[in-house]
């Protein structure tokens, strides 16, 4: 199984928008509000609901990331447009068969939100192969100093995460879960 994450406050760290990040990308139509399909969701049963309660319990009730106390922070809010761009970031790696952080096309993880309509300050990606479930996968962010941080940044709001299944791609799941500002 694999775990990589980017970001914790924009594609640069810190806070504000990184020059250059905006592609000349039209918007992406926003999903219906509140569509969590079986494609995006690994066909998981309660699958927004367990990670919704799994993110948030960890937010508030603080953690230790590499050795470093994360105090509480708010919970998130699901958002749609970082569930959208969650998907189409998992469907491609399990369709072509990679993972990273950057897209075979060469787009970023800020070039992909904005393409969404998510109008950002602040961004960060994390993203597993292979695990079977929410609590697994969850399990090993929080146990990843760089995902941990990722999830417990007092800076992000807003999360959405997906979860794709690949038939005849190295890894079974590709799981990514983006956090934002605006």
């Amino acid at each position: 199984m694999l775990l990589a994450s980017c970001g914790g406050g924009n594609e640069a760290s810190g806070l504000g928008p990184v020059a250059g990040a905006t592609p000349p990308v039209a918007p992406a139509p926003a999903p219906a509000p509140g569509v969590v399909d079986a494609a995006r969701s690994c066909g998981l049963a309660s699958f927004q609901a367990d990670l919704m309660a799994q993110i948030n319990q960890a937010r508030q009730s603080g953690r230790v990331c590499g050795g470093q106390s994360m105090p509480p922070v708010v919970a998130l809010a699901w958002n749609d447009p970082l569930f959208s761009g969650a998907a189409k970031h998992a469907e491609d790696m399990a369709v072509n068969n990679y993972f990273s952080h950057t897209s075979l096309d060469g787009r970023t993880l800020g070039q992909r939100v904005t393409a969404e309509a998510y109008n950002w300050r602040a961004v960060g990606e994390n993203i597993a192969a292979g695990h079977s479930s929410v609590s697994a996968v969850m399990q090993g962010w929080l146990t990843s100093e760089g995902h941990c941080r990722n999830i417990m940044n007092s800076n992000f709001r807003d999360v959405g995460v997906a979860c794709v299944n690949a038939q005849g791609a190295q890894y079974s799941r590709y799981w990514v879960m983006k956090l934002g500002a605006r």
